[in-house]
């Protein structure tokens, strides 16, 4: 799964797709009009924001629908809705990779992003999410996307064993997170790292010769790292006394080969970009 879910900013807006907003459209959280053009006769996937209370702005929001549309096919609809309005920006855009085959506990127990401040954990009904990095313009997110696709009874779902595993890393980029603005410069996330300073740790087991209280210690330390990831376990200490406990009370694991994601992630933005589809498209014309 490559973009799975954009909103721009246009100041213009076609004559015909303001005349949908005055027939279909209400008035919504800071917008004189919200409009599915959905529900509308010319049925495209998109949520339209006319008439910004504040700025007179009006926003173009594709959700989890561009991710089958392609890029050529999005600057299709962005053109048919905004004609050729050069100062289009991009608000939000959200990255994601599925990896087949391998479990959220085992992608969080393992994982570090450098430098990202906070960390959360949020628990539902459909499983656990483990946020790497959360804030207000940049989150990473990792969650069972198999069990999500379940919850929702998604058709998707058919095409899956009941031990099959599926988990999703998610990139979600808002305001000034988003390192670039202009639309018509979308191409250029193929070529940057969305994704620099994730690794993969190889801690596992506490460390031989250890006096009781030490071992008492890295217990903990272990059923932190269990409860919360590594990710979520470090950020409970300072820098310098995650180094030294971790060094001190735990040994590393077995060699484990996780895939490259980097890579992987500019992999499907570029298929994403270049009009790779490889999932049936919903939306036609």
């Amino acid at each position: 799964m490559p973009c799975d879910k954009l909103v721009l900013l246009s100041r213009r807006i076609r004559s015909r797709f303001l005349k949908l907003a005055e027939q279909h459209g209400r008035e919504t959280g800071g917008y004189s009009s919200f409009t599915d053009l959905r529900e509308t006769e010319v049925g495209l996937p998109v949520r339209l924001y006319c008439g910004g209370f504040y700025n007179g702005v009006n926003k173009i929001q594709l959700d989890r629908e561009v991710a089958h549309l392609g890029l050529k096919r999005t600057q299709e609809i962005v053109q048919a809705i905004c004609g050729d309005d050069p100062f289009i920006r991009i608000s939000r855009i959200d990255w994601c990779l599925d990896l087949a085959g391998l479990s959220v506990t085992d992608f969080a127990l393992y994982t570090r992003l450098e430098r990202a401040q906070n960390f959360s954990l949020h628990k539902s009904r459909e499983g656990a999410t483990f946020y790497l990095r959360f804030s207000k313009h940049h989150k990473v997110l990792v969650y069972d996307r198999l069990a999500r696709l379940r919850m929702t009874r998604s058709p998707l779902v058919q095409f899956y064993k009941p031990s099959d595993r599926l988990t999703r890393l998610e990139i979600q980029l808002q305001g000034r997170g988003v390192p670039i603005r202009n639309f018509r410069e979308i191409d250029r996330f193929g070529k940057d790292s969305l994704l620099r300073g994730l690794s993969f740790w190889k801690l596992a087991s506490k460390r031989k010769g250890l006096t009781n209280v030490e071992s008492l210690a890295a217990e903990g330390l272990l059923h932190k790292i269990e409860a919360y990831g590594l990710q979520g376990a470090a950020k409970m200490y300072t820098s310098q006394a995650w180094a030294y406990l971790s060094k001190k009370l735990l040994m590393p694991m077995p060699e484990t080969s996780f895939p490259n994601l980097d890579r992987l992630m500019r992999k499907s933005i570029r298929d994403w970009l270049d009009n790779r589809v490889r999932f049936p498209r919903l939306e036609k014309g």
